[in-house]
């Protein structure tokens, strides 16, 4: 079943190439480079599943846009991605509800727990 989501990713190249794998799994795909610009589409928009990588750049982290991702609507599905593995980053995430993955991302693994 198709669904609405939110990739917010800073790296313009890795955020290309995963949201075009989950549009040709007939996903609507929204894009954020940014904390600030993630927080502006989850005002603006309802979604099914936000994958957010945990460093961006700016003042918000993907942490953050999860938190008030979970604050408007908690029954979306979240999905925190990183390279930068840590103990209590998988914590916080998993506090919220969110499923923690890192990087280097598996497609399928990532298109399963959509």
């Amino acid at each position: 079943m198709p669904a609405n989501l939110l990739l917010v990713e800073d790296n313009p190249l890795a955020r290309r190439n995963l949201a075009t794998f989950l549009e040709q799994a007939e996903h609507n795909v929204h894009q954020a480079g940014t904390g600030e610009a993630a927080l502006e589409l989850i005002a603006r928009n309802s979604f099914d599943v936000v994958i957010s990588d945990l460093r961006l750049p700016g003042r918000i982290t993907g942490l953050d846009v999860l938190k008030y991702q979970n604050q408007i609507s908690p029954e979306t599905r979240l999905i925190l991605i990183t390279a930068f593995s840590s103990a209590e980053a998988q914590a916080e995430a998993e506090s919220v509800g969110a499923l923690y993955i890192e990087k280097p991302l598996s497609l399928s693994d990532i298109l399963a727990k959509i």
